[in-house]
C-alpha cells in the first residue's frame, strides 16, 4: 500500500530482514504449491500476491557482522562494486532462516558455492547482494504466472537505498527499478488508509495517485542481465541439488 501498488503492471520489492516481492491482481489466484500468498487487497474487491525472501537484508547484516564488524553498508556495497558482475562464478544462497519463496522449506541452508582461492572479500559481499537478488527474481518467477502484468518494480526498504543494489536488481529482474520520494512503507501506507477512512479521499486508488511519487529509476543493462539470465539458472538448481544433503548436516 505504502509503494502504491493498487493496479496492474508494477509491483513492489521490499528488501529489509526479509525481502518482499508484492503485487496487485484483478482476479484471484493462487499458487497450488503455495509458494506465494494471495490475500485480500485494500483495494476493494482487489487482490495481492506476495513472494518472501526470509533472510534478504538480514544476509548481508549477517555478512557484516561476522566479516567486516564496524563497515557500513555504504562502504560494503562500494566494495562489492569492484568485483565483476557475476562475482567469479560464486553463489550465495540467502537462507539463513529456511526459506518461503519458492522452496517453502524451513530446513534450506545458506551458504556459499563455488568458492575458489581466487575470490576476495568484495566478490563475498557482492555474492550476498546478487543472491538476495536472485531469490528475488525466483518471487517475480512465480507471481508472473498466475496472470500478474509486470512491467516495472518499485524498490524501498534498506537495501533498496543503495543505487548498486538497485541496478543489480534491474539487471537480474530485466525490468525498471525505481525508487518512492517517501521511503516510509508499511507506516506511509496506514496513514494513506486512514487518509481514506476519514473521507480526505474517495478511494485507496486515489490516495495513491494524490501522494505516491517515483523519485527516480535504473534500467536493466544488456549485457549483465544477459549473464545474469544464465547465472540464475545455475542458482536455481543449487538448493535442490543440496537438499538431501541438510539433515545429514546437523
Amino acid at each position: 500500500m505504502g509503494n502504491g501498488i493498487v493496479e496492474p503492471g508494477v509491483v513492489s520489492c521490499t528488501l529489509g530482514t526479509s525481502g518482499v516481492v508484492f503485487a496487485h491482481m484483478e482476479k484471484v489466484a493462487y499458487d497450488p504449491q503455495g509458494r506465494v500468498h494471495t490475500f485480500c487487497h485494500a483495494v476493494r474487491d482487489k487482490w495481492h500476491v506476495m513472494g518472501v525472501t526470509q533472510g534478504a537484508g538480514l544476509s548481508l547484516q549477517w555478512l557484516r557482522n561476522q566479516l567486516a564488524p564496524g563497515a557500513t553498508y555504504d562502504a560494503l556495497t562500494e566494495e562489492a562494486a569492484t568485483a565483476p558482475a557475476g562475482s567469479q562464478g560464486l553463489f550465495w544462497l540467502p537462507y539463513l532462516m529456511g526459506e518461503r519463496t519458492p522452496h517453502l522449506d524451513p530446513q534450506a541452508r545458506g551458504g556459499w558455492v563455488g568458492l575458489t582461492a581466487k575470490h576476495t572479500r568484495a566478490d563475498l559481499i557482492r555474492s550476498v547482494i546478487e543472491g538476495v537478488s536472485y531469490s528475488q527474481k525466483d518471487c517475480l518467477d512465480v507471481i508472473e504466472p498466475l496472470g500478474v502484468a509486470i512491467s516495472s518494480v518499485r524498490a524501498s526498504g534498506g537495501g533498496a537505498r543503495s543505487l548498486f543494489w538497485r541496478q543489480i536488481l534491474a539487471d537480474i529482474f530485466g525490468k525498471t527499478v525505481a525508487r518512492l520520494e517517501t521511503q516510509e512503507g508499511s507506516a506511509y501506507g496506514a496513514a494513506l488508509l486512514a487518509m481514506v477512512g476519514t473521507g480526505e479521499y474517495a478511494s485507496v486508488p486515489e490516495a495513491c495517485a494524490a501522494t505516491i511519487r517515483e523519485a527516480d529509476s535504473v534500467e536493466p543493462r544488456a549485457t549483465e542481465s544477459a549473464l545474469y539470465a544464465r547465472a540464475h539458472e545455475v542458482y536455481r538448481e543449487l538448493h535442490p541439488a543440496l537438499r538431501p544433503l541438510y539433515g545429514r548436516m546437523a
